[in-house]
C-alpha cells in the first residue's frame, strides 16, 4: 500500500456519518481502508476536534492507491 494521506480524497459529508470509526485529517489512506473494510463500510468520516469535516469513500481510497474496488 501507499504512504499517501487521505487529504486529497476528502469529500464533503453528504449524510450524517457516525463518528466511530473515523479517521483524522492527514491520516494514511491505508488506515482509512483498513477501518472501512473491517467495519464493512463504503465511506468513513474524517474528523477534527470530534466533528466531521468530510468523508472518504472506499472506492476513492482504492483508486488513489491504484487498486480497483473488490467485487462484493
Amino acid at each position: 500500500m501507499t504512504s499517501s494521506n487521505i487529504d486529497p480524497i476528502i469529500r464533503p459529508c453528504t449524510t450524517d456519518l457516525p463518528l466511530e470509526p473515523s479517521v483524522g485529517l492527514g491520516e494514511k489512506i491505508a488506515r482509512a481502508i483498513e477501518l472501512m473494510v473491517s467495519h464493512n463500510l463504503n465511506c468513513i468520516a474524517v474528523v477534527r476536534n470530534n466533528r466531521a469535516v468530510g468523508m472518504v469513500r472506499l472506492e476513492d481510497a482504492f483508486h488513489e492507491i491504484g487498486l480497483n474496488r473488490p467485487a462484493k
